[in-house]
Parts: C-alpha cells; sequence; structure tokens
C-alpha cells in the first residue's frame, strides 16, 4: 500500500514537514548509499567507502548549492527544511538528489501522451514508467504540495528530492520527464526534479510550460518532457542545457529516451555508441539507444491496433513485454536491475487525478490518488 505525504506551508516549512515524515527512509537509504550500485560504479576499489562517499558530499554541495539558491530559491529553501526535517547536513541531501541522473541511471523510461480525441472517455492521460535501478523501488513516494505562493502539485518523487519527475497540478497541467543523451557540457548542475517541480508550480497550462522551459536554466543532463494539460493539449520539449526543440505532436506523443528533432540529434550521442566494460554485466557492450529505439517502436505498434483508447488498454501497454512476451530490458515494462520499471503512473488532468503503482505494473495495481 503506498500512502500519500501532504505539506503545506513556504517552502522551508513544506521542507520540514516532508523531511520528518521520511526520515526513517532517508536514513536507511543513506547507510546503504555506499553500497549502491551508482555509488560503486564510481568509487575506485582502493578508496574506502565512507571517506569516498564524504568526497562526494562535498563537491556535490559545491557544484549544486549555489545554482539552486541562484535559479531556484524556493526549492533550495525546500531543501534547507528537508535536511532539518530529516537531522542531516545540506551536504548529504545534495548528494543524495544528485543521483536523480548519475551514470547509467540515464537510460530509462517510457512516457504517453494521449489526447481526449482518442480516448473513449474523452479525457486526455499521461501514462509513463519510469525505469531507474531497483534499488530505489522503496525510496519513493507520492508527494502533495500546497506552498503558500505557487500552484498546488500532485506526483511522485525519490527521496529526499523536493520535486517530482511525474505530476500534475491543481490547475491540470501534467508532465512526465524521461531522461535522454545530451552532448552539452552543462554550466550548471541542477536536477530535473527541481526544475519540472517549480514549473508546476507556476505554469498553468502546456503553452505556459514551454515558455518556461524555453527559458529556464537547465543543468547537468539531457531530457525529453512530456506535457499534456486540461484541454487536452500535448507538448514535448526535447532539452539539453543549452538548446531544445519542440516536436510536431497531434493527438498522442510517444517518448522513450532518444532524440527525435533534427536539431536535437546533432548535439545526440551517436546511435552506434556502445556501453563500455565499465558499466553494469548487463549493459556492457550493449548500443546505447537499442532500448529506447525498441520500446518506441512497441508503443507505436501496440497502438496501430485500436483507433480509440481507454484505460484498461494505456495499462496493458504499460505492461507490455514485447510481442513474444519476454521481459527484458527492450521492453516497456523493463526487467534489468540499472533500468527496472519501478514505477508506471498513469495521469488525467481533467478529473486531476494520478494512478501509480511502485514496482513492476505487470506484478501490481495501480492505487488511485487525488488532491
Amino acid at each position: 500500500m503506498v500512502e500519500k505525504i501532504q505539506v503545506y506551508g513556504d517552502h522551508y516549512e513544506m521542507g520540514v514537514q516532508y523531511g520528518r515524515v521520511v526520515k526513517d527512509k532517508i536514513h536507511k537509504m543513506l547507510e546503504n548509499l555506499p553500497d549502491m550500485g551508482m555509488i560503486k560504479a564510481m568509487r575506485p576499489k582502493i578508496v574506502p567507502k565512507k571517506w569516498f562517499v564524504n568526497t562526494l558530499k562535498k563537491d556535490t554541495e559545491k557544484l549544486m548549492k549555489n545554482d539552486i539558491l541562484k535559479y531556484y530559491p524556493r526549492q533550495c529553501e525546500r531543501l534547507r527544511g528537508i535536511a532539518e526535517g530529516a537531522g542531516l547536513e545540506l551536504s548529504m541531501i545534495m548528494l543524495m538528489i544528485s543521483l536523480e541522473a548519475s551514470g547509467f541511471s540515464l537510460g530509462g523510461c517510457t512516457s504517453l501522451g494521449v489526447s481526449s480525441r482518442m480516448m473513449i472517455e474523452e479525457e486526455p492521460v499521461l501514462a509513463k514508467n519510469f525505469d531507474f535501478p531497483i534499488e530505489f523501488t522503496e525510496y519513493q513516494v507520492v508527494l502533495e504540495s500546497r506552498p503558500d505562493s505557487g500552484y498546488g502539485t500532485l506526483g511522485c518523487a525519490i527521496i529526499p528530492s523536493p520535486g517530482v519527475l511525474d505530476g500534475l497540478n491543481e490547475h491540470g497541467l501534467a508532465a512526465s520527464c524521461n531522461f535522454a543523451y545530451s552532448l552539452d557540457k552543462p554550466t550548471c548542475i541542477i536536477p530535473l526534479s527541481i526544475t519540472v517541480q517549480e514549473m508546476l508550480e507556476n505554469c498553468r497550462t502546456v503553452g505556459e510550460a514551454l515558455k518556461f522551459l524555453k527559458s529556464c536554466e537547465r543543468g547537468g543532463y539531457g531530457a525529453i518532457i512530456t506535457l499534456i494539460d486540461s484541454d487536452s493539449n500535448i507538448g514535448v520539449i526535447e532539452l539539453s542545457p543549452h538548446n531544445y526543440g519542440i516536436r510536431e505532436v497531434e493527438d498522442h506523443a510517444i517518448v522513450t529516451n532518444h532524440y527525435i528533432t533534427e536539431k536535437m540529434q546533432r548535439i545526440e550521442l551517436p546511435k552506434e555508441v556502445l556501453y563500455s566494460k565499465k558499466a553494469p554485466p548487463e549493459l556492457s557492450g550493449k548500443r546505447v539507444h537499442e532500448s529506447s529505439e525498441n520500446r518506441y517502436a512497441r508503443v507505436e505498434c501496440l497502438l496501430r491496433k485500436h483507433d480509440k483508447l481507454d484505460e484498461t488498454y494505456i495499462i496493458s501497454i504499460m505492461k507490455d513485454h514485447g510481442e513474444e512476451n519476454h521481459p527484458s530490458d527492450l521492453t516497456i515494462c523493463r526487467h534489468i536491475p540499472y533500468h527496472n520499471t519501478i514505477r508506471s503512473t498513469i495521469m488525467y488532468p481533467k478529473k486531476k487525478i494520478v494512478k501509480t503503482v511502485f514496482g513492476n505494473p505487470c506484478k501490481r495495481e495501480y492505487q488511485k490518488f487525488t488532491f
């Protein structure tokens, strides 16, 4: 059973409330941090675990703190509150949220936006499978935020992040975020969840959200954001630290991890690049874009089978294991330790409803959440 966390007040107060509620989970995550796959992949074998984590903590704070404070001061206040509520240094919270886009975690997620014209119920839908290292499954939450300044938001997050990677706001603007392989060199380091949270707190429509994302400061890595609002407008923006591309979208949008616009493909990791020997064994030697391309093609194939869709069919797409029903790294519902589907979410902007399941959707039932 997934429980919803509700926080209210100014951003610092919301952070304190959130930090107190998830304090035990944060400390458990901190205890396990040195042995998590992301950290192990970065740490030289001769370097002691605790020393390496402490060094990372200091380096991460130097890289991120000033950028978040400068460009997203409200979310920085929320981070300070989370640290206070959890009884930890801000630098350690910074390290933990930086894992959002570290190393091999970038290779996941499938999103599907469908307009009301394609839905039998005439309700726009945004669905997303969140693929991430399987060890993070237990560190997820459903979070409702009611800030004094800004719109209320409801979505899914990985603790102790102050922001969501998929969620909607009180005006019916929904967003899902997929990582991408940009070659752009960042000039600042800001987790995508912080940018998305700020967007949802300030924008009411797809048009407003696209305007925000075009001009906001982005840092660290590439991404593709799918947007849909209560009027059934759909938008997809491909992002890198210094560039963006807007996809042409009609009644639906399929998003995995590769760019579609010609502009963004010019600054994308080449299609033939393979994972190196330093990658986890299940990835080493494989073509980086292979899974993304396969999942995209499979969603296309499944959509061609019906002119009109309903929730049952959307869920069947998110549960899909391919034509041969063999779950793997290449299927929409992914089964691989580093890119496992650890969450599946379906959002209804008009009704302002979020349905989610933590873990593979093929194994569990979705739960319903509202404001």
